[in-house]
């Protein structure tokens, strides 16, 4: 797990990103996250659509944003920042696309605000998982089939850098949509 700090936010303390493989119960949790379980106050996402850490911390920052400005289109800070990552302005497909489904096996998870390692102790008890040390391995998940297609990125891009920018634009401009 690795704890952020976002300098426009001071007072919803750090960001925590955790990212866990081989999960088992995404389907208990996806449950419990739809009938609003309130232990459950993280952002999880579908490792597969995350193709790099910044692109996470973009949508975190939107997600406060609006959570400052309090014109949150979704429940919460914590699902904000799951639609913030979708290109589409659709609440619901934005959830789905990017949010866990029954079969994910592999979670990014996102806390704002909390202590580490009470966040880090709550995790490993909810997620049935492997957390990894660090987050340097978070595009050995993503499907890059899936992140063009949903971004609507040309399958002859294949440069990183190029493809990272799309990414990064699509949701620094979503809030004028």
């Amino acid at each position: 797990m690795e704890s952020f700090t976002f300098e426009l936010f001071p007072s919803r303390g750090l960001i925590h990103i955790s990212l866990f493989r081989n999960v088992t119960n995404a389907a208990e949790l996806r449950k419990r996250l739809l009938a609003r379980d309130q232990e459950l106050s993280y952002a999880f996402i579908d490792a597969r659509v995350v193709f790099d850490l910044f692109q996470v911390l973009v949508a975190v920052n939107n997600a406060l944003y609006y959570e400052k400005l309090e014109k949150l289109k979704t429940f919460n800070v914590h699902s904000e920042i799951v639609y913030f990552l979708s290109p589409t302005t659709n609440i619901t497909e934005s959830l789905r696309r990017f949010g866990i489904s029954d079969v994910t096996n592999a979670i990014l998870v996102v806390k704002v605000g909390g202590d580490a390692t009470d966040v880090k102790s709550h995790l490993s008890s909810l997620i049935q998982g492997e957390m990894e040390s660090n987050l340097d391995t978070i595009s050995h998940f993503a499907d890059l089939g899936t992140i063009k297609k949903y971004y609507k990125i040309d399958n002859k891009m294949t440069d990183r850098r190029e493809i990272l920018e799309c990414l990064i634009g699509t949701i620094a401009i979503k809030p004028v949509l």
